[in-house]
């Protein structure tokens, strides 16, 4: 009888053993530490909800530093069948470390953020956002010798029929 119990009690415990049990359950906890060494990371939150480079596509995470004015990130996750996108982008300007810089609307010397899903059916729901919806990058570090950039970055953005997502708690370390 007592071996029937501990047979019991050890396939209980094995059976109860998750390899999930090691991920963080916090969205906070999930996203990759905000460093400042060209580790290419970056992620944030989408309405509360990590959002991570997630997919095949070789452009899941991306960072352009183009002659030292034209920054952009861009953070891609693959689900469902669907392409969901996140960019934060600066024209023709340089980007100074220590520095804040309002995300506002599209322009030509403008810094705007946007979240896209991109549809099986090649239709899209596009959020940007505006003088009103904005939100804000901060660069952390730059290194020019070894073309890396870091900093940190969150936009509240809207669609064309009013609805609104909130990015939050955004951090990169990437090269370019």
């Amino acid at each position: 009888m007592k071996k029937l119990f501990f047979l019991f009690i050890a396939i209980t415990l094995i059976i109860s053993c998750n390899k999930d049990d090691d991920k963080p359950t916090n969205p906070i906890d999930q996203l990759p530490p905000a460093t400042q060494t060209g580790a290419n990371t970056a992620g944030c939150l989408l309405d509360g909800k990590a959002f991570l480079p997630i997919g095949n596509s070789p452009t899941r995470l991306v960072c352009q530093y183009v002659d030292g004015i034209n920054f952009s990130i861009g953070i891609n996750e693959i689900k469902n069948n669907k392409d969901h996108s996140i960019y934060v982008i600066s024209y023709n300007q340089a980007l100074n470390v220590g520095e804040t810089y309002q995300l506002k609307e599209y322009g030509t010397n403008s810094k705007f953020g946007e979240y896209i899903i991109y549809n099986s059916d090649f239709s899209e729901n596009h959020y940007k956002t505006s003088t009103i919806v904005n939100g804000e990058l901060k660069i952390t570090h730059h290194n020019f010798i070894k073309a890396y950039i870091s900093g940190t970055f969150w936009f509240d953005a809207i669609n064309s029929k009013g609805q609104k997502v909130q990015v939050r708690e955004g951090r990169f370390d990437m090269e370019y």
